[in-house]
């Protein structure tokens, strides 16, 4: 009676999904980047890139009268070999929200609303700030003070965990949206400033991804080395026409992996305003690592940037961003440069592509002029939906 009960059960929700509001959507990027490195020559490069991706989502009304949406995404980004999932393979945008009003319960991974993007600065360019991928190591970066290949040390997402699967809440209002984000197993246990995403002992926390609905269980597929996240943010305008703002607050302990139970935190400010055919911005961040009770890397970036509208659909941009470390931890003793980042970029719109295209020189990369140089940039990106 209990079977018969559930297959009927299942069986009416697999006819309610057919007369939901089903979308397929995509998105293509393709980009050419030049690198240049006097100090180092043999680390200049030239090559393209890629992101692709579908998204599959849909929504409509439970039997109890609440509104839900859910939804996933097929992320391919880089060499498309395929090598076991290996080679740009992610999981982007999975969900099931259930919503009253302006209040959204949401489940999933990679979709609460987070600060992992630069644009409100770099209006016009491309990605990041800080340069990734133009230098010969930067010890600051991982646990241990291991070597990782030159990058700039001003922090991205600044330990966001919303790449983790958690839960969550939203709540609209007036002047914005308010969130706080779960998430019991954090998806990195260590510090890179580059990206935000090192791993402790060179083992990937986000093998907790890997865990089915509940029938495999261990302790690798469900906890790894990473303990409990919270983060509470906000985005919107206060109620001011022409303002964004953005305000992240994350902590994690990561017991597993460092001595004494210490944290990790990170911090996101930034605001813009747009003011006719000109907008204004500026970004702050700060992530501590904390790697003992007595021992941390402390990473602080902050920029501010201009744009201007030539056209309605052009738009040229510039950003100054300056970032450093500090903390306790002896390894970072020679990478106490202040890094300093310029930004010349331009956006034009062909409706349904976009074309952005930016320069950028960085001193003192990785906080060491004498390690990393001052590297040279360019990107231009191509992109598209549908």
């Amino acid at each position: 009676m209990r079977t018969t009960a559930l297959v009927g059960s299942l069986m009416f929700v697999g006819s309610g999904i057919s007369v939901a509001q089903t979308t397929v959507t995509g998105n293509l990027d393709l980009s050419f980047k030049n690198v240049q490195s006097k100090l180092y020559p043999v680390q200049s490069y030239q090559g393209f890139g890629k992101e692709s991706q579908i998204n599959i989502q849909t929504k409509g009304k439970l039997n109890n009268g609440l509104d839900y949406a859910a939804g996933f995404a097929f992320e391919y980004d880089g060499d498309d070999n395929g090598k076991n999932g290996t080679s740009g393979w992610a999981t982007e945008n999975t969900y099931i929200d259930f919503i009253s009003g302006g209040t959204t319960l949401t489940i999933g991974i990679d979709h609460i609303q987070n600060p992992d993007s630069h644009a409100f600065v770099n209006m016009s360019g491309v990605g990041y700030i800080g340069v990734q991928g133009a230098g010969v190591s930067n010890p600051g970066q991982t646990a241990g003070g291991a070597d990782k290949f030159g990058m700039s040390i001003y922090p991205t997402n600044a330990l966001s965990q919303y790449q983790a699967p958690g839960i969550g809440i939203m709540q609209k209002t007036d002047v914005g949206t308010f969130s706080l984000n779960y998430v019991p197993t954090s998806a990195w246990t260590a510090v890179d400033f580059g990206t935000g995403k090192s791993y402790a002992a060179g083992t990937s926390n986000l093998s907790i991804l890997g865990a089915d609905i509940g029938n495999s269980n261990s302790v690798t597929l469900y906890e790894g080395t990473g303990e409990a996240s919270y983060e509470f943010g906000f985005t919107g305008n206060l109620g001011v026409k022409g303002l964004n703002v953005m305000a992240f607050y994350n902590t994690s302990n990561e017991t597993d992996a460092n001595v004494g139970g210490a944290k990790y935190t990170g911090k996101v400010l930034g605001a813009n305003y747009n003011f006719g055919q000109f907008s204004v911005g500026a970004d702050w961040r700060k992530q501590e690592n904390a790697q003992s009770g007595t021992s941390n890397v402390v990473a602080t970036g902050k920029a501010v940037g201009i744009a201007y509208a030539a056209t309605p659909n052009f738009t040229l941009g510039a950003v100054y961003g300056k970032a450093e470390l500090g903390g306790t931890a002896s390894y970072i003793s020679g990478y106490t440069d202040v890094e300093k980042t310029k930004i010349i970029s331009a956006g034009y719109n062909l409706g349904p592509v976009v074309v952005n295209a930016q320069v950028r020189e960085t001193k003192a990369l990785g906080g060491s002029s004498s390690v990393n140089g001052e590297p040279k940039d360019a990107i231009v990106k191509v992109s598209t939906k549908f």
